[in-house]
């Protein structure tokens, strides 16, 4: 039985990346965008927003704010409801059978092990001849010595899951060790070893693949390449791509064998010089570099919803490839992460990155790059965002070394 259609979307989540995408979609196309946040946040300043729901901060009170979103959802019916993030996908996993005319967008029950367990995504792939890094589930008596032995360096050290529910909160970053006092290092930071899996590094460039599907199969495809990202982190600079085939073909088998309807993005490595490329992880929600579909003009949220909520099949769309868009505040921050390790042989490559960023206006009034943040039909966050990058610059400026200082002392 399908509830009757309200107008209402409940959007999960107050970040700047998956969270603020959604709203804006979903409030662009009329629907009436409520919001159920972790805590305070600028993003709960878009005008697209009709209603913000009050909660406990997650990290003061977490049962407190699993409690206020039960209670919400008992009482008020929503056309959909779209978690953002892992930690509230997994309770909304598990309180399913509680709301059983409540469509929410995740992944069937039988489906989540195979998104959200790292492991388990090995053990699928594996079975349909996808490659993945070589892995191994951390063990008690692992050593760095004998990880290094057997995967090489560099070596990539990750959690299983990004929320374990039977904990508060997991540790959630990914650590690529580079020598093995590296991975000792890694290794005596972490308290549950159960919790994280190996992997071998595979060099190539970070690529995404994004789908919507309905009963296994797909219906919509992007691609995007990143430009740039923090090490072990999320994009903050990337260009949109024609759909590699065999990239695609690796989706759709999993798609499958999940029967999955929803969205997902699956992340791959791609030596360019070879043509080699393995999946990294799956991410069966909306993903945080949305921004660039939806200015190129994929809205997968209302087509999910058109999906979910109002039963119908749409079709693919085609896209241009070769526009670029990135996350003002990641961006920057990634930068001048870069920067307290300039120096005279990489100075140019900063400076001219630091130059592309620099021109970002310009390539906004031509169309051939967008802003994840700033657009035109809803400032206040966007210039949240630009007083937040301000103040870090000056921030990062007061603590970077005096170089005179320092030849001085030596």
């Amino acid at each position: 039985m399908k509830t009757a259609k309200t107008g209402r979307v409940l959007v999960v989540g107050d970040d700047m990346r998956i969270f603020l995408s959604n709203v804006r979609a979903f409030g662009r196309a009329g629907k009436m965008v409520e919001a159920f946040p972790y805590g305070p946040s600028p993003s709960l300043k878009s005008r697209y927003l009709s209603k913000v729901h009050p909660a406990p901060v997650f990290d003061a009170d977490q049962q407190g704010w699993r409690d206020a979103l039960m209670a919400l959802l008992r009482r008020d019916g929503f056309d959909m409801v779209v978690p953002c993030s892992d930690p509230a996908i997994i309770f909304l996993d598990s309180v399913r059978h509680m709301l059983p005319h409540q469509r929410i967008a995740i992944p069937a029950r039988a489906a989540m092990d195979m998104f959200y367990d790292k492991e388990e995504t090995h053990r699928l792939c594996e079975g349909l001849g996808i490659p993945m890094a070589p892995s191994a589930i951390l063990t008690a008596t692992d050593t760095a010595a004998g990880l290094v032995a057997r995967f090489g360096l560099p070596l990539v050290l990750k959690p299983r899951r990004t929320f374990f529910a039977e904990k508060d909160k997991a540790r959630e970053i990914v650590e690529i060790a580079d020598t093995e006092s590296g991975v000792r290092r890694v290794l005596g930071a972490i308290t549950e070893r159960s919790h994280y899996i190996i992997e071998g590094f595979f060099a190539g460039e970070g690529v995404g693949v994004s789908v919507l599907a309905k009963d296994g199969m797909i219906l919509q495809a992007f691609q995007h390449r990143r430009l740039r990202e923090g090490q072990g982190g999320a994009s903050s600079f990337r260009v949109s791509e024609k759909v590699d085939a065999d990239l695609r073909a690796a989706c759709a088998k999993v798609i499958d064998r999940a029967n999955h309807t929803g969205v997902c993005m699956f992340e791959f490595r791609h030596d360019p010089r070879t043509g080699a490329w393995i999946l990294i992880e799956t991410n069966a929600r909306f993903w945080g570099s949305m921004a660039l579909p939806l200015a190129l003009g994929l809205d997968y949220p209302n087509r999910l919803y058109e999906v979910m909520v109002d039963g119908l099949t749409p079709e693919e769309q085609p896209y241009r490839a070769g526009v670029r868009s990135r996350n003002l505040l990641l961006d920057g921050y990634n930068l001048l992460k870069r920067l307290r390790r300039v120096n005279l042989a990489n100075a140019g490559a900063w400076l001219r990155d630091a130059g592309d960023f620099a021109v970002q206006p310009v390539r906004w009034l031509r169309g051939t790059e967008f802003s994840d943040s700033f657009v035109l039909d809803d400032v206040k966050p966007a210039l949240w965002e630009f007083s937040l990058l301000s103040a870090k610059i000056a921030s990062s400026l007061r603590q970077r070394p005096d170089r005179t200082a320092m030849e001085h002392a030596s």
